[in-house]
């Protein structure tokens, strides 16, 4: 029976299996990326880099649509060409930004790999450490599948426009309204063939479901990564009341393993921080933008009873609230788990010790409430606080563009 639990206990906290879905998302998109080995070949960057390319390109065609559409004063318009510019930004921002940092994601979570490895709950805290890791598994499943089906969204969308004209085709003496495929842009040229249609088809596919996994995995691993440092930090505060208060005369040695452990985590945390800033940074600042226009595109739809295209808009909305919500939700927990420590430490048995222990405890305690936080790129912290102030400015940007649109 006790060979059996312990096997149980190696299977539950293998770190492998927490991240296998950010790993096969990653393999999926030619990312490929180890917890046990450095993978550095830049040829599973190209992908990716190939996805930039084409998101400039798309970018370029949207935004001469939107120039045409404000001139026009076609706001509606406007700001559904504008609700799909920003998520292409968003997207291939985000993907740039993680493919380039690639080489500190590994290293993360190699150090990740090794804490588990190293440090195993005992069996007394080990089922609800297990439970949080569990939720934020099943929590980022739902996102990524969330993600994907807006993706297929669009193009099924398109595909039963196709497939009607189809059906239609000896009424309209077989010719099709190449006009719209997926992407609402404008090429400066005119579809009239089936396999031109098809190839752009394919290449805004293409775009989307890149875009989309990638969005999927940079939130997620945002969502992983801290949890599970959060989780290394109840553990070492576990440890913590188990060792030092124990009577022994090694007590100055245990300490110092103790205080190695927590500067190891907070070194971790500040490369959490180095790869997810910049991320959280054009995040935030486009976040207000999307939210804005996809209100502003769910109202048109309905408007013109276009419901399909009305639900498209509202996912994309309820997605750019999640990824706020994914960065905002799981900063916060780790910056609490960070401050945590220092009551950990002020609640030991430290006045029974001598003055070169007190003297330690002081400089954890010292360092413990200083709180770390993650940062749109040391401008300002990510919390709840800054989830209110993004949806204040959406809906002032959201008046705004109403006020313009009266006028």
């Amino acid at each position: 029976m006790q060979t059996n639990t312990e096997e149980k206990a190696i299977t539950a906290v293998d770190a492998e299996y927490y991240f296998d879905l950010n790993i096969k998302l990653m393999s999926l998109i030619g990312l490929k990326c180890s917890m046990t080995e450095t993978v550095t070949k830049f040829i599973y960057k190209i992908p990716t880099f190939l996805t930039n390319v084409l998101g400039i390109i798309y970018l370029i065609f949207q935004i001469s649509y939107v120039r045409e559409a404000v001139r026009s004063h076609d706001t509606s318009l406007a700001a559904q060409i504008l609700s799909q510019t920003v998520c292409n930004i968003q997207c291939n921002s985000k993907g740039f930004l993680f493919v380039i940092s690639i080489a500190k994601v590994q290293a993360i979570l190699h150090e990740i790999r090794i804490l588990w490895e190293t440090y195993p709950p005992d069996d007394e805290i080990q089922k609800s450490i297990l439970l949080v890791a569990d939720k934020t598994v099943t929590f980022c499943k739902y996102y990524v599948t969330a993600n994907l089906s807006c993706v297929l969204a669009y193009a099924l969308q398109m595909g039963l426009n196709f497939f009607m004209q189809y059906q239609a085709r000896e009424a309209t003496n077989h010719t099709y309204d190449f006009s719209h495929i997926i992407l609402l842009v404008k090429y400066p040229f005119v579809v009239t063939e089936i396999p031109t249609f098809i190839t752009l088809f394919l290449s805004e596919e293409f775009l989307l479901i890149m875009g989309a996994t990638l969005w999927a995995i940079i939130d997620t691993l945002f969502a992983q990564v801290t949890t599970h440092i959060c989780l290394q930090f109840k553990i070492l505060k576990r440890d913590i009341q188990e060792k030092f208060n124990t009577e022994g005369s090694n007590d100055k040695e245990i300490l110092l393993k103790l205080l190695r452990r927590h500067r190891n985590l907070l070194r971790i945390c500040m490369m959490i921080e180095d790869i997810f800033s910049p991320i959280i940074f054009f995040t935030v600042i486009l976040s207000s933008v999307n939210m804005c226009v996809n209100v502003i595109g769910a109202r048109e739809t309905i408007a013109s009873k276009a419901y399909f295209e009305t639900c498209i808009y509202a996912s994309i909305f309820l997605m750019t609230i999640f990824q706020i919500f994914f960065f905002c939700i799981f900063a916060e927990k780790l910056s609490d788990e960070t401050t945590s420590i220092a009551d950990t430490v002020y609640d030991l048995n430290w006045t029974t010790k001598d003055y070169k222990l007190r003297l330690y405890l002081r400089f954890i305690i010292v360092r413990a409430q200083k709180p770390f936080y993650c940062t749109a790129y040391g401008f300002f912290p990510i919390g709840h606080q800054r989830l209110t102030a993004i949806i204040r400015a959406s809906y002032s940007y959201y008046m705004m563009l109403q006020t313009t649109d009266g006028k």
